[in-house]
């Protein structure tokens, strides 16, 4: 046990040598570092003029030292931008002068109150390494000087309580100020190594796909129709998409009176707008549900591969442009590049407005077309925002005129030889991108292979020698999702990953999708395998313990011994038939597939574990929040306990009512029912039941409450809405019935 003690300390210790400075995170340190040196070089100065005119030779010396080591500093730090030695003159001071003035108890003892200064600031403005090292050396050399005969010194400035105190006082901010940079340590680690995996992605992505632009080089404008078709083939809600899109912003350039060669070039150009998308994973783009930061980032950089793809590689010059800023916007809030105005390519303000206008227009997953007093609506609110308003409202002055029409009717169904064709195109565009990308093919959440690249990397490993293949599952994922959102899912995941990491180094691991895992241990004992799963389990126990939204994870691991005589299938389901043992067990934990006593399995399960972990799966931090369905199903068994037991309950209808009758707009309606939904569950009990019945509504199973209670817990629904919503367009109102 002490030796994992030290093994988790020594990673912790390990950890803090990975520097947090990077990016924007350096130059506002450096910047800091700068200030400070200047405010404590003007203040030195005014104490060395205070001493000289005092004749005080003893504290000169130390205002000479301090205005040498902030200049020092401040020359490194902005002249020579140079952070390693900027913080060393700090450092050095605080070991140097400091130690030498709190022994001899300078300043009638005051001296000794200016180390109260280093835990934070030499964490927060130097390093957390070099903090926590200072705050041990003070701490140290405080209850030296205070519990030995030097305390003589200090016995005319100090009462005998404060000297005996004072060493405790300074051990505890130390240990609290550690504790608490050592975890903005690593979670500034988290999100720069998260940071660093999503450019590499796309960096990756990129690079692969730049190959396949020298196919794009002497593309016809037939073939340019054929792979519009193609991307948007990739999303069945998007079909016709880049077309449509293609048609509006060639109306819009006519009624600008641009030539006819210009206006041609922005109809091919906006033909080839989501062109990056090749390289967005279709999982992304036909997820029904919110996007998770990391997904929408994904999301994002399809214009920066769109760009990268069609640069100097396609006839059309302004395709690069059109691709890489069509999503910018007139107020400069837009992506990749925030560009502002006229910044942004008038052919890439145009397909911004056509493909706004598109996809308001049309029918998506999420869902239906939007109403056109919407649309409209939506357009003048971001005229000068969003939108060019001098393109807007002759884009506007065409739909009203009728000028669009014809495009709207299109039906976007294509013929099946043509889909094929177009889909046959698409495979040779991205053709090499899959090929190349397979082998290095990194999930993105965790850092490690995904299915494709670790199953068969695992399979070439285990014909090479006998090994252990573990099946590992990180269970209670979904609660996490359900109760605390899937930014607290992809943490965990992060945590999980992070860990096998640290674990694999003569290894292969992969995350199979989901909540599931691989990883192969060559050459292994059992005994060895055993002991490493073990120290997975405890790594990751210690890991998560930072981060209270994921506590309930654990990890639950099937593990059979094979040799290269074994099939990989054949090991991966006994792997899997093991992992099943742990779970009818309670989750948490291993098991080593047995074949002799594969039919003994599911009888050997410890009920008390089994209710432990059902008890963990099943609970939530207030109300239960439930699919339709299974809200129905729990309705009705509601209502059955009501008929046996007279128990009564209240069934409320929540719904979010226009406060003007004006329509509003998917962005603002889904940011109200998130909020109402959040307020909703801060509120009722655990025994109650949520469901969201609509796109505006929620219903409410509220047990045993009378009139006044469901007027109370309503109430206080609507108080916590409107705290977190403000004063928007959207009012609440319920019903409620006696079942």
């Amino acid at each position: 046990m002490c030796k994992k003690t030290l093994d988790s300390i020594r990673s912790i210790w390990t950890t803090l040598d990975k520097t947090i400075y990077v990016g924007d995170r350096y130059t506002s340190n450096m910047r800091a570092l700068s200030l400070i040196s200047i405010v404590t070089a003007v203040l030195s100065l005014i104490l060395i003029i205070v001493n000289i005119a005092t004749d005080d030779l003893l504290f000169l010396i130390p205002a000479v030292a301090t205005l040498i080591a902030s200049s020092g500093c401040f020359y490194f730090a902005y002249v020579k931008k140079n952070r390693e030695t900027a913080i060393l003159f700090p450092t050095l001071f605080c070991i140097v002068f400091i130690t030498i003035y709190v022994v001899n108890a300078t300043g009638k003892g005051s001296f000794i109150l200016w180390a109260i200064l280093i835990p934070l600031g030499m964490c927060y403005f130097v390093s957390v390494k070099y903090g926590l090292i200072l705050s041990a050396y003070y701490t140290i050399l405080i209850a030296a000087v205070f519990y030995s005969p030097l305390n003589e010194r200090f016995s005319e400035y100090y009462n005998p309580e404060f000297m005996k105190r004072f060493p405790i006082l300074y051990a505890t901010i130390s240990v609290f100020t550690g504790m608490a940079m050592v975890q903005y340590h690593r979670t500034a680690l988290f999100e720069i190594d998260h940071t660093n995996l999503l450019t590499e992605e796309v960096e990756r992505q990129t690079a692969v796909v730049k190959e396949q632009s020298r196919r794009i080089e002497q593309m016809s404008f037939q073939t340019i129709h054929a792979l519009a078709n193609a991307i948007d083939a990739k999303d069945p809600y998007t079909k016709g998409h880049s077309t449509r899109v293609s048609q509006y912003s060639e109306k819009l350039a006519k009624a600008l009176g641009w030539d006819k060669q210009r206006i041609d070039d922005l109809t091919f150009a906006a033909l080839l707008h989501d062109i990056g998308k090749i390289g967005v994973p279709d999982s992304i783009l036909n997820n029904p549900r919110r996007l998770t930061d990391v997904e929408f980032e994904i999301i994002k950089s399809h214009t920066t591969i769109g760009r990268k793809i069609l640069k100097d590689k396609i006839m059309i010059s302004i395709a690069e442009g059109v691709a890489g800023d069509h999503h910018e916007r007139y107020d400069g809030s837009g992506y990749p590049a925030g560009l502002k105005g006229e910044e942004i390519s008038e052919e890439a303000r145009i397909v911004a407005i056509a493909d706004s206008f598109d996809a308001m227009s049309s029918d998506r997953i999420y869902r239906k077309a939007c109403s056109k007093d919407h649309i409209r609506k939506e357009l003048l609110a971001g005229r000068g925002h969003q939108f060019d308003p001098q393109f807007t409202d002759i884009f506007i002055k065409l739909w009203d005129k009728g000028e669009l029409d014809e495009i709207l009717m299109i039906d976007p169904v294509t013929d099946k030889e043509e889909t094929e064709a177009s889909s046959v195109l698409l495979q040779e565009v991205v053709e090499s991108f899959v090929t190349q990308g397979a082998k290095d093919d990194i999930d993105i959440t965790t850092g490690i292979l995904g299915r494709n690249a670790g199953e068969k990397d695992i399979a070439q490993l285990m014909q090479e020698g006998n090994g252990c293949l573990t099946f590992i599952d990180l269970d209670n994922l979904k609660k996490i999702n359900d109760t605390y959102g899937h930014d607290a899912g992809d943490r965990a995941l992060h945590l999980m990953g992070e860990t096998l990491t640290m674990h694999s180094s003569d290894c292969i691991c992969c995350r199979l999708g989901g909540d599931e895992f691989l990883l192969f241990m060559k050459g292994v004992s059992k005994e060895e395998a055993s002991d490493r799963m073990s120290r997975i389990i405890h790594d990751f126990e210690e890991t998560k313990k930072d981060d209270p939204e994921t506590t309930i994870a654990t990890i639950s691991a099937g593990m059979v011994m094979c040799t290269p005589d074994d099939t990989y299938t054949d090991a991966y389901n006994n792997a899997d038939k093991a992992l099943y043992h742990v779970k009818q067990n309670g989750k948490s934990g291993y098991y080593f597939y047995n074949n002799s006593s594969e039919s003994d399995m599911s009888e050997n399960i410890e009920v008390e574990k089994l209710i432990d972990s059902i008890k963990i799966s099943g609970r939530y931090d207030g109300a239960m929040n439930v699919e339709y369905r299974e809200f129905a199903k729990l309705y009705e068994y509601v209502t059955n306990l009501e008929q046996r037991f007279s128990c009564s309950f209240k069934l409320i209808m929540i719904s979010l009512k226009s406060s003007t009758g004006s329509p509003v707009s998917v962005e603002e309606l889904e940011r109200s029912m998130y909020n109402m939904e959040q307020s909703i569950r801060q509120t009722i009990r655990e025994v109650d039941v949520l469901t969201r019945y609509s796109r505006r509504q929620f219903l409410v199973i509220l047990l045993g409450a009378d009139d006044d209670g469901v007027r109370s817990a309503v109430d206080r629904i609507f108080r916590g809405y409107f705290k977190m919503n403000g004063s928007g367009s959207l009012m609440p109102a319920y019903s409620s019935i006696t079942v």
